[in-house]
């Protein structure tokens, strides 16, 4: 396939380079109470409700939660509380079937856009995980991928997509038209350097987590750079390898620091608030979380790989 894409998470080849600095962020003594953890599920498997891999997640407007389950070659769709409803796909590369399913995106529709690490494309299902069409191919060109990672849909049905080996976004059309694409490799403002997830936020603006960079970039939809927040470290406010980044309605960052093993919540500006660490895991590490969503209600859910579990998070107010 042209370049190797044989690991088993997005994490094992993801290494810690300094990104744009934005000053440092002291260390808190203590960090605040952000999170509060409401359930979880899953565990390592291959049947309804186990994992190997979860890679993405995604929300759809009654709340069902998406998961991708990458080394499963399928997507599993839960209830807010964490009851498996179904799964469709399977392990090949014709219609509806996955090799590495990568991130998982519904729109206001509910039509469900998955992206596919290994077989360089997007696929469209409707909510009975029926497939409907798909595009893309291997490739540097304009509708053509190379290592697609995250898929985000705004709401008047344009999709996005980042790609982790071309260092770049793509924007497209429901149908799979090619509108626009931003990014190239490197650390100056609007560049990427192996960008991870995105998400387009309450504001219709589009962020991304810049995963070798070490910050979340922020920008118009038709990729014109806004700002952008974050440094490598393992300070409050830092990152090691930011994976997943969604935005609260009042501006403020969740972001999935995997390196660091947490979450982190941050104003819109880059400042601390608050985090919440995931649990150690036995045997091998894995950096973890790999992505984030959030609800209608406001929880947020955590996959986290290591543990091939999810989390639902309460968000506690309250914090400076």
């Amino acid at each position: 396939m042209g370049v190797y894409k044989g690991f088993l998470t997005m994490a094992c080849v993801l290494a810690v380079l300094v990104g744009c600095g934005f000053g440092e962020h002291k260390a808190l003594e203590r960090p605040a109470p952000g999170y509060r953890v409401l359930l979880q599920w899953g565990s390592a498997g291959n049947d309804p409700g186990q994992f190997n891999g979860i890679q993405g997640l995604g929300v759809d407007t009654h709340d069902r939660i998406y998961a991708t389950d990458a080394e499963n070659c399928r997507v599993q769709v839960f209830d807010a509380d964490g009851q498996f409803q179904l799964t469709f796909g399977q392990c090949g590369d014709g219609p509806g079937e996955f090799r590495k399913p990568m991130d998982v995106a519904v729109d206001r529709s509910g039509l469900i856009y998955v992206v596919d690490f290994m077989l360089d494309r997007v696929q469209v299902f409707d909510q009975q995980g029926t497939y409907l069409r798909g595009w893309g191919r291997e490739g540097q060109q304009d509708g053509e991928f190379s290592a697609p990672v995250g898929v985000a849909v705004d709401h008047a049905g344009n999709v996005y997509v980042s790609e982790f080996y071309n260092h770049r976004v793509q924007k497209f059309s429901s149908a799979g038209e090619f509108l626009a694409s931003w990014g190239g490799d490197g650390d100056a403002e609007g560049q990427l350097h192996y960008p991870a997830k995105l998400t387009i936020g309450p504001d219709g603006k589009v962020y991304v987590a810049d995963a070798h960079n070490s910050r979340i970039q922020k920008f118009e939809p038709d990729g014109r750079f806004l700002s952008a927040v974050g440094t490598a470290g393992t300070w409050q406010g830092q990152f090691h390898d930011p994976v997943d980044v969604v935005v609260s309605e009042d501006g403020r960052l969740h972001v999935a620091d995997s390196g660091n093993r947490r979450v982190q919540r941050l104003t819109a500006e880059g400042e601390f608030l608050a985090e919440w660490s995931l649990p150690e895991q036995q045997g091998e590490k894995f950096q973890s979380p790999a992505a984030l969503a959030r609800d209608s209600k406001g929880f947020l859910y955590v996959s986290d790989i290591a543990n091939n579990q999810i989390y639902k998070l309460e968000v506690l107010k309250g914090e400076k």
